[in-house]
């Protein structure tokens, strides 16, 4: 990922460091960055890919602004349409710019292919965070209740590995050490409105978005009765010996915990 400093960025980073120190609203970075997005490259399916690559990549970098970066999406959602010179309405992939952030949820499914390599411990420990930071940030967008946000299915996908695959039968690449705060992310952010999902995400046999890992064989979607198993393993997980550190035991913990509370009716 080209960093967030690379001259590729400069303008539109010039805006959201202006953001981040409170020199300007939301509002107004969403404003300067739909311009210079859609002025400083030829066409506009390049300046608005940028623009995403670079608020993501700021989500990895800044995780203490994600609230900024969340609420400049939310008002970019609400630019008004951009236009041709004629005055039709500009679309890409039959998305409108701005109202339905074309390709955003794109650039976040490709962030769902984010390993931990084997190697050097300071890279590893640097991916780690990125998947951490990628869940939080996304349960923040999917918690404005934008409907422009549609990510049910990466919560899924994240609980799904880390609670539905035996710890001893994880991938080195995927570690509990990511997964498990990752997913936890989803719990403290949405966890009430998680209980009460039930969208099914299914397709081909052994191939739909929704299916589950080796510990569930039901719904390919959201119910409670996977939300139980979820629970369980959360339990579990919590209760491991060394092979997780305490701030993962921890995070486990408090998931288990939130998840009874909301089951009880105490979390609303």
């Amino acid at each position: 990922m080209i960093a967030v400093t690379d001259d590729v960025f400069a303008s539109r980073f010039a805006v959201l460091q202006d953001l981040f120190n409170g020199s300007i609203s939301a509002q107004e970075a969403a404003e300067n960055l739909a311009s210079i997005s859609l002025s400083t490259d030829p066409e506009p399916e390049g300046g608005v890919t940028r623009l995403w690559s670079l608020i993501v990549n700021c989500a990895y970098t800044f995780p203490g602004h994600h609230d900024k970066l969340v609420d400049t999406l939310v008002q970019l959602s609400r630019l008004p349409d951009a236009k041709t010179a004629s005055g039709g309405l500009v679309l890409l992939y039959d998305m409108r710019i701005w109202k339905d952030l074309p390709m955003l949820g794109w650039q976040l499914r490709d962030e769902w292919n984010i390993s931990v390599p084997t190697g050097p411990s300071d890279h590893r420990q640097s991916q780690i965070l990125k998947i951490i930071n990628r869940d939080k940030f996304t349960a923040l967008l999917m918690a404005t209740e934008e409907a422009v946000f549609r990510y049910s299915w990466f919560a899924l996908v994240t609980l799904r590995n880390a609670l539905e695959t035996p710890a001893d039968q994880l991938s080195p690449v995927n570690p509990l050490e990511a997964l498990i705060p990752a997913a936890a992310a989803w719990i403290s952010t949405l966890g009430v409105e998680i209980y009460e999902w039930d969208e099914d995400f299914n397709g081909h046999a052994g191939s739909a978005p929704g299916r589950g890992g080796p510990l569930w064989k039901g719904k390919h979607g959201f119910c409670k009765g996977r939300w139980q198993l979820w629970r369980e393993r959360f339990g579990e997980l919590a209760r491991m010996g060394g092979e997780i550190g305490d701030e993962e035991r921890r995070a486990a913990r408090d998931a288990e915990q939130m998840m009874r509370e909301i089951e009880d009716g105490d979390v609303k």
